[in-house]
């Protein structure tokens, strides 16, 4: 579309945006027509990024959106704006927009977890694998909990804390192989299963369920979302759609490595939770509420501003000035 066309059909509309833009509170009617006008706009400067991204209306539009988009997302613009929009859009809608990659990559993971622990303990023979009768009860009745009590609380949170961080990073970093995500959610899962086989086996499941849920369940919930993560850069890779190969897999690099810095900073609180609460004599069902507790808060977090962010058609994505702007693709 020509831009200078859009511009005589939409320039009051652009304006009054900019006149929103400019305020610092709005009231209820106003916020809904400033939310309405942002989306139009930012229709509109699509438009034109397509036919004429050099052209003076461009350059207009882009900054009146870019500064409706600061507002919207209420990030302040001083020297603490980027930390503030990380932890306020980009972390929270990044890991918003994965909720059904989570869901069915949790769903995979528990159900392998499950069938691999009930197969083991079906065919005595596949736990033969692992080490004969006394090295399995040696696990089950020692080695399993002793694993958590025999190093300084401090030491093995630290240490379980810079392992899961480095898993998760991996998990995102080189899920555009898509192998690495697959392979590391299948040979987990079957640990999970195959460990609680073994457990049951002597008659420990009860300390199996003790000592891995306060825990495993904000530990395990942040490596299946970087699971989710690195398939979803490996599904941009092989399924672009109509954009450029090479910008579609840019921006989802730029905006799943949010979820990778985020994951270090979740998995410190599950370490901890490891580190601190699981070796802990309280009370058990005391340890899997603080587990579950935390887990339920990232949910909340993430549902709470990443739908914000997501409803006011924002981006974990670099804005278009920084990143460059995209086409679409007629031939890769």
């Amino acid at each position: 579309m020509d831009p200078n066309l859009l511009a005589e059909l939409h320039g009051d509309d652009w304006r009054e945006l900019s006149m929103l833009a400019k305020k610092n509170t709005l009231s209820p009617s106003q916020a809904q027509r400033f939310l309405d006008l942002y989306r139009s706009a930012s229709k509109d400067l699509s438009r034109i990024m397509t036919t004429a991204p050099d052209s003076l209306e461009a350059a207009r539009l882009s900054a009146i959106v870019h500064r409706s988009r600061n507002h919207l997302s209420a990030v302040p613009s001083g020297g603490l704006s980027g930390l503030s929009r990380f932890f306020v859009v980009s972390l929270p809608l990044s890991i918003y927009r994965l909720r059904w990659d989570f869901a069915i990559v949790a769903a995979s993971f528990l159900a392998l977890a499950v069938l691999s622990g009930l197969w083991a303990g079906i065919h005595p023979e596949v736990l033969e694998t692992f080490g004969d009768r006394a090295y399995r009860q040696q696990f089950a009745e020692h080695d399993f909990v002793n694993y958590y009590k025999e190093n300084p609380n401090g030491f093995f949170a630290v240490g379980v804390w810079t392992n899961n961080a480095w898993i998760a990073v991996q998990f995102v970093l080189l899920g555009i192989t898509g192998v690495f995500v697959v392979q590391g959610i299948f040979v987990n899962a079957v640990n999970v299963g195959f460990s609680a086989a073994m457990m049951f086996e002597f008659d420990k499941g009860a300390d199996f369920f003790l000592y891995i849920l306060p825990h495993g369940i904000p530990e395990i919930s942040c490596i299946i979302l970087a699971a989710a993560a690195g398939l979803r850069l490996f599904f941009a890779w092989v399924i672009p759609g109509p954009q450029l190969r090479r910008n579609k897999l840019a921006s989802e690099a730029r905006s799943l490595l949010t979820v990778a810095g985020g994951l270090v900073l979740l998995l410190f609180g599950s370490g901890l939770i490891e580190g601190f609460v699981t070796p802990n004599p309280i009370p058990p069902v005391l340890k899997i509420v603080i587990g579950v507790l935390y887990t339920a808060a990232v949910i909340v977090y993430a549902r709470y501003f990443g739908r914000r962010a997501a409803r006011a058609g924002l981006t974990a994505d670099l804005d278009e000035h920084q990143a460059g702007y995209s086409i679409l693709a007629t031939d890769r």
